[in-house]
């Protein structure tokens, strides 16, 4: 059998596997090793390289999850509109904010929205006008979680210092 690796140095490597040696899950393991991971996958993709798309697919899957149904923009304008104008608030609000706190702040929201007959879903537009009073919730969590990481890396250093003397 021949597989198609892409790695970043190169753009394309032809390994050849021996079915008999190597399970489905070990050449999976081994081609995707160099491959560059889709925006789309919000669940492999480092929190540091989310962008729109990435925060959109999240959105959708935890809309799905909570609520059961198929995620869409409300809102005036047509489908088309309505996806250009989410897009450009999640950006913004990207740029302003950063990912992980983006993505905390779906969480809270999702986990506070109530729904109701004629809104059975939480839409970003909804969230970013309506429960923004959450992100400064959002900011002071992710600073503690920073803040415990950034002293979690200091004690590892130290200990790394340690050894060397």
């Amino acid at each position: 059998m021949i597989y198609t690796v892409f790695t970043q140095n190169i753009p394309t490597k032809s390994v050849y596997y021996s079915a008999h040696t190597t399970t489905q899950k070990e050449r999976r393991a081994i081609s995707m090793a160099g491959a560059k991971i889709s925006t789309k996958d919000w669940r492999n993709l480092p929190i540091e390289q989310w962008n729109t798309t990435t925060i959109r697919t999240y959105l959708i899957h935890l809309t799905d999850e909570k609520f059961g149904v198929a995620y869409e923009p409300t809102g005036a304008g047509s489908k088309n509109q309505r996806w250009v104008r989410e897009n450009a608030m999640i950006k913004q609000a990207i740029a302003n904010y950063g990912a992980a706190e983006l993505k905390r702040f779906i969480e809270i929201c999702i986990e506070k929205y109530q729904p109701k007959a004629r809104y059975p879903y939480m839409t970003f537009t909804f969230a970013w006008s309506y429960m923004r009073e959450n992100m400064p919730i959002v900011q002071a969590e992710v600073a503690k979680e920073r803040r415990k990481q950034d002293a979690k890396e200091v004690v590892e250093k130290m200990k790394i210092d340690e050894g060397f003397f």
